[in-house]
């Protein structure tokens, strides 16, 4: 089922990468026409004798309101649009998904911190937690360099993951949203991870690479013709197909065409799968040279095209 956007929302930690998920945010819902929401939500550290929260004990409950919605003010200074801001208590994660599950469908804008080590093997970071816990989709800002971090011009070039599951398929809306009006570029990735498919010819002695390229050709053709009928807005349409891992091709592929983001569907998994066989999706937001839009798998089964890993 492809997605509609009917709101905004900035997920803000007041760090220094907050101005930047909040120009991209305004820029967003002014071309969208729909409201932006700033969400904050602040951890309320529980003491281990007493059950309510360490400063609301102290009587810092409405100090630490008040601090927030003032920092929200003063980031959106002078944004002509209509936004609200929204200050949770709790775990960040768990408020931001609550509140985006109040809302009509819309689009998550935040931003990632580098946690490495085990750390982020046993917990994970709150962007990469998010992803997976959010059933919208969510753009993963990340600052380049040379480029304008005043203003948002749209991601110009766009590289999207295409595998065999098909919820890439689901962002084809979204993407005339991000993109500037003209000189728009998508580049669609799809890695072949698996083993190929039969290809039916009319001879018994057919040789591995002749099965390889009947196959590579037919998924090229396949995807083309989705691209073309998905990504009607764009002005170039290019599809790179062949063997290997997905977050390596897509990560070669980005840099090498300068992307301005990327593009990838979240499937859902439990941790151990995750820490056994790793996730194409958190990869690419550790390592990706650009922004990162990630589209999750939908709560209810869609139907795919017929091409294979």
């Amino acid at each position: 089922m492809p997605m509609t956007i009917q709101a905004i929302v900035c997920a803000v930690d007041f760090s220094p990468f907050s101005p930047l998920v909040v120009r991209n945010g305004v820029a967003l819902a002014q071309r969208a026409g729909v409201r932006l929401y700033l969400i904050h939500a602040v951890y309320d550290p529980q003491d281990g004798v007493h059950p309510t929260a360490v400063f609301e004990r102290g009587g810092d409950l409405a100090h630490h309101t008040d601090d927030a919605r003032q920092r929200i003010q003063a980031l959106m200074a002078d944004a002509s649009v209509d936004w609200e801001p929204v200050v949770r208590f709790g775990e960040p994660v768990e408020q931001t998904v609550a509140f985006v599950n109040s809302l009509p469908p819309c689009l998550v804008v935040s931003a990632s911190h580098g946690v490495s080590g085990f750390r982020r093997f046993f917990i994970g970071t709150v962007v990469e937690r998010l992803t997976r816990a959010l059933n919208r989709p969510m753009l993963v800002v990340k600052p380049g360099e040379g480029k304008d971090h005043d203003r948002f011009n749209g991601f110009r070039s766009a590289v999207v993951s295409c595998d065999g599951h098909g919820y890439w398929q689901r962002m084809a809306p979204l993407l005339p949203l991000l993109q500037p009006d003209v000189a728009s570029r998508i580049h669609m990735v799809h890695a072949m991870e698996g083993p190929l498919e039969e290809v039916t010819t009319d001879s018994d002695a057919v040789s591995y690479g002749q099965v390889q390229q009947a196959l590579q050709d037919r998924l090229d053709r396949q995807l083309r013709d989705q691209g073309r009928r998905m990504f009607a807005h764009a002005d170039q349409l290019s599809v790179a197909i062949a063997p290997g891992v997905p977050q390596e091709m897509v990560l070669r592929h980005a840099r090498e065409l300068a992307s301005d983001v990327i593009v990838v569907g979240v499937r859902r998994s439990g941790k151990v799968s995750r820490w056994i066989s790793g996730s194409t999706t958190e990869a690419l937001l550790r390592r990706s040279p650009c922004s990162v839009l990630t589209v999750p798998e939908p709560l209810e089964p869609i139907k795919t095209g017929d091409h294979r890993r």
